[in-house]
């Protein structure tokens, strides 16, 4: 059976056709394409989220800032306040966002991240599930399922869109890192492949005409809170597909949206540092100084 997809409806009817979930397609597909063992090609998958797993509690060690002197520290901070007496919406709402500034802050280190699906929203993803490990006790083999349904979310955006903040913003970054979460975290929890699809619809639409404005140049600011925020984001449209709403906008329309929206941005809202953060007098500061 011819397992190719670019669409979430076709993906959708895959699903049905032969009652299988999102990551369980994916799989497949990897597998007719490559030839490649499933089992090796889940073990390499498998490998991946332990990496995601030493970048968080690589990134939560971390103390002094880095070279740049825009990030480090945070993460640890935000796991102190998840700890205390009364953080606002509980310590796992805050644990998530520190999770992801994790990743990030590792990042800044030089230390070794997975790109999901770059590396300037490489924390999204790894900060929802390592928060399902804690909450749900969910097996490392479910969750290394949860990052198939992340990449077949992501082979339907790469194959409309684009993952690059250069060339759409970073609502091509972290907003489709949080799209893919969602998803992630929807047929992890037990949600059927349309609730995972709402909530990756739910999760992009309201990330649209993010901006890639780097401090400096750098993927730190606001790049490491960013992965903190929009992991939360992803719980808040998981939580939609499984409350079983509607996103009206089914998802194949919404990155045809990003898509429209990457092209009209202007180009110094693109990674270039020549608008937004990066361009304001404090954002200015931190621009590498030319060598002489």
């Amino acid at each position: 059976m011819n397992l190719n997809y670019s669409t979430a409806g076709e993906l959708l009817t895959l699903c049905a056709e032969r009652r299988q979930s999102i990551a369980e397609i994916t799989l497949a597909r990897e597998n007719n394409a490559t030839l490649e063992p499933t089992e090796r090609i889940f073990a390499r998958m498998r490998d991946y989220y332990g990496l995601m797993r030493d970048s968080i509690r690589k990134g939560l060690e971390i103390e002094s800032p880095s070279s740049s002197g825009l990030s480090g520290g945070d993460a640890r901070k935000l796991k102190n306040y998840a700890a205390s007496a009364s953080p606002l919406l509980g310590a796992q709402f805050v644990k998530t966002m520190a999770y992801g500034v994790a990743v990030l802050e590792n990042n800044a280190s030089f230390g070794r991240i997975v790109a999901t699906p770059t590396a300037g929203s490489s924390g999204v993803t790894p900060a929802c599930l390592f928060s399902l490990e804690e909450t749900h006790h969910l097996t490392i083999d479910q969750l290394t399922m949860a990052l198939f349904t992340a990449a077949g979310i992501g082979h339907i955006i790469g194959a409309t869109a684009c993952f690059s903040g250069a060339q759409g913003g970073c609502q091509a970054e972290v907003g489709s890192a949080s799209c893919m979460a969602a998803a992630a975290i929807v047929e992890a929890t037990g949600g059927t492949p349309a609730q995972a699809v709402e909530a990756a619809a739910f999760a992009l639409m309201n990330t649209l005409g993010l901006v890639c404005d780097p401090v400096g140049g750098y993927v730190e600011v606001p790049c490491v809170n960013r992965n903190g925020m929009y992991a939360v984001h992803s719980f808040l449209a998981a939580s939609m597909g499984l409350a079983g709403m509607n996103s009206r906008i089914p998802l194949d329309d919404v990155v045809l949206a990003m898509r429209d929206i990457g092209r009209r941005m202007p180009r110094a809202l693109k990674e270039t540092g020549e608008g937004g953060l990066a361009s304001t007098s404090s954002g200015r500061q931190y621009r590498p100084k030319p060598i002489v």
